[in-house]
This record gives C-alpha cells, sequence and structure tokens, in this order.
C-alpha cells in the first residue's frame, strides 16, 4: 500500500492513497492549523471506526436480512504527555432492525474486532478497546 501527503497552506495537508482519493488533514488551531479539517488523529479514529463498522455490518448481512441502520459512537482518551497517543477506546454500536438478535450483533462485533479489522488489530496492540451495542 502507498499514500501520498502533500503540504497545501501552513500547517494544512492533503493525502492520497492508492485509491486516488484526496483528503485534507489540519493539525488543528491548537497546534498552529486552521482547524479546517481532521487531524491526523480524528482520522485514525475515524478508520477505526469505519474499519469495525464495515466489517461487523457486512457479518450481520451474511447472518440476518433485518439490518437496518449500523453506526458507532466512537469515545477515545489520550494521554496527558506528548505524543498524546490514544489510552483508551470505546466503541459503541448503535443498531437497529426488525426482529435483530443481540446475540448476532454481538457475534459480528467480536469477529469484527478478532479476526477481521486490520485496523482495530493494529490499534489494539497498543491501546485498550472495548465495545458495546445497544439494539434497537
Amino acid at each position: 500500500m502507498k499514500a501520498e501527503v502533500r503540504l497545501v497552506e501552513g500547517l494544512t495537508m492533503m493525502a492520497k492513497s492508492e485509491s486516488e482519493q484526496w483528503v485534507v488533514l489540519d493539525p488543528g488551531v491548537s497546534s498552529g492549523g486552521t482547524g479546517g479539517a481532521p487531524t491526523p488523529m480524528e482520522f485514525v479514529l475515524m478508520a477505526f471506526g469505519s474499519c469495525v463498522a464495515m466489517t461487523a455490518t457486512a457479518l450481520l448481512r451474511k447472518k440476518t436480512s433485518t439490518l437496518e441502520e449500523l453506526s458507532v459512537e466512537l469515545d477515545a482518551d489520550r494521554a496527558e504527555h506528548s505524543p498524546s497517543a490514544f489510552t483508551h477506546i470505546t466503541a459503541k454500536f448503535i443498531v437497529r432492525g426488525e426482529g435483530l438478535k443481540e446475540s448476532d450483533v454481538e457475534w459480528a462485533i467480536k469477529q469484527a474486532h478478532a479476526r477481521f479489522c486490520p485496523v482495530g488489530a493494529m490499534l489494539g496492540k497498543a491501546v485498550e478497546i472495548d465495545y458495546e451495542w445497544e439494539v434497537n
């Protein structure tokens, strides 16, 4: 996998990977940026959330056709001192579907975490990750 990062202006950067899609990153106002785009750490958190959500969605769709909505709320704690890495992440799944079984949701989340989400696997080596779910 390859990526490219380019300076745009000030400390704002643009990045693209092999998919050829550009994203904008900014370090935030407190670090000298404009605050006009997500920070790199925000992108890491969003990458983890989207990876585990996409994986759990695919697994649930294989198990049941009643999945209507799925979202993940992420809450991350960071170290007080630089480099302020993540120390703990809680991922709360909110899942809706008629007749959807909580046991299926739990199974999909555990499988996504243990076997299929590479972002979570990487983060899990350095960060405590907890999962919660709510089935409506």
